[in-house]
């Protein structure tokens, strides 16, 4: 979802075929101006990171050249943090 100003709001189901699913939902993703710094608020706040700051090429048209990081969010859920210069 376009959010305006640039920002995005994604929201992913589960597999339904999975018996243990952890949180309310499974994925949510948000843009962020400094993926590190706000992984670091995170980790300070008691989140559990599961993947680290990296560089990651999105296979669009043409590609898009993004940073991500993940951690879990209170209820289990996986917060996906995203840094994105181009758009």
């Amino acid at each position: 979802m376009d959010t305006g100003d640039g920002n995005y709001f994604e929201i992913s189901q589960g597999d339904p075929n999975q018996s243990s699913v952890e949180g309310v939902f499974r994925h949510l993703a948000l843009r962020v101006n400094d993926c590190k710094a706000a992984l670091e608020l995170a980790r300070n706040a008691g989140a559990e990171v599961t993947v680290e700051p990296r560089d990651v090429t999105l296979s669009n048209d043409p590609p898009l050249q993004i940073r991500v990081a993940f951690f879990k969010g209170p209820d289990g859920e996986l917060v996906e943090l995203f840094e994105d210069d181009q758009t």
